[in-house]
């Protein structure tokens, strides 16, 4: 590694949170960030969120390495530049068909992959393995893993970085469901876009049909967005979806935001401040660039 090396390295395209830039400047970014009991809605740099330190760095026999080079030109760049991408950023989801379904799929299956989420994920269920909280839930086969997770003191950050450089698709891609909607009101996202709707074992909230299925939602721009549905046929179709599930989706993101799986919520629709009421939190103050919400104390 060289010194030229950048130091932030982002687990949140930087491409596709251009898709949500504020319309006067198209490196600022709406956002609603966390702080214990308070929510502040303010415009960030897109170059400022969505990144850890050297988050894909690691030491092979004492050697400094990285995968953020590789990630870039492996993975980012050619899908920035292909034509799937070229119709979502250039405003044409509706132009999107069978042909971008696999691309779709397995962008958003990247960004969960990458994501600073599940690093903390591994680290966490590796805490609770040694802990003994897992005992009874693992098979022979987790077991293994986490007792060589556990011998191998990199073993965490390895197996994020392989997800993160995973560019093939998996035996589920030929029987994915990709439904892409149009919504009349804004979208949210955030620096954790994948976000999941309903996996089985949940109730889902679309109703019991549902129920077996694992269903993903990203946002593709302030109207469009994709339903990735694994379990029932495959398929591709376009659609235009209500505002009220456009709201139930906005609501999954906001659910994701405050229970910590994403640190900021990207959003500048006409309900943030009804679901922050919804979510328990109150106005209490208006900002230089935005506002600031509290929580109310617990009765």
């Amino acid at each position: 590694m060289g010194s030229d090396e950048p130091f932030k390295h982002h687990y949140v395209p930087q491409f596709y949170m251009r898709q949500f830039a504020c319309a006067d400047d198209n490196n600022k970014i709406m956002t609603l960030e966390r702080h214990r009991d308070v929510v502040i809605v303010d415009r960030k740099s897109i170059k400022s969120i969505g990144y850890e330190d050297c988050l894909h760095n690691y030491e092979v026999n004492g050697v400094h390495a990285s995968i953020e080079s590789e990630l870039n030109t492996v993975i980012e760049t050619p899908f920035s530049r292909s034509l799937t991408w070229l119709k979502i950023s250039g405003g044409q989801c509706a132009n999107l068909d069978q042909n971008d379904r696999l691309s779709i799929y397995g962008f958003a299956r990247h960004l969960q992959l990458r994501n600073l989420a599940t690093l903390r994920f591994i680290e966490n269920q590796q805490a609770r393995y040694q802990a003994g909280e897992l005992e009874e839930e693992l098979t022979e086969d987790e077991r293994q893993y986490h007792a060589w997770v556990e011998a191998n003191p990199d073993a965490a950050h390895e197996m994020f970085r392989v997800g993160a450089m995973d560019s093939l698709l998996p035996a589920d891609a030929d029987v994915i469901n990709v439904i892409v909607c149009q919504t009349p009101i804004r979208l949210r996202s955030s620096t954790n876009p994948t976000v999941t709707i309903s996996y089985p074992g949940r109730k889902s909230i679309f109703g019991a049909m549902f129920n077996s299925l694992r269903i993903w939602w990203l946002t593709l721009d302030r109207h469009w967005g994709a339903f990735i549905v694994a379990g029932g046929p495959s398929g591709f179709s376009l659609n235009l979806v209500t505002p009220e599930l456009t709201r139930v989706v906005n609501r999954q993101y906001l659910t994701q935001f405050l229970n910590g799986d994403a640190r900021y919520m990207l959003a500048d629709d006409d309900f943030i401040a009804t679901d922050l009421d919804w979510a328990g939190f109150v106005f209490d103050q208006k900002t230089t660039r935005g506002s600031r919400y509290r929580k109310l104390p617990a009765r």
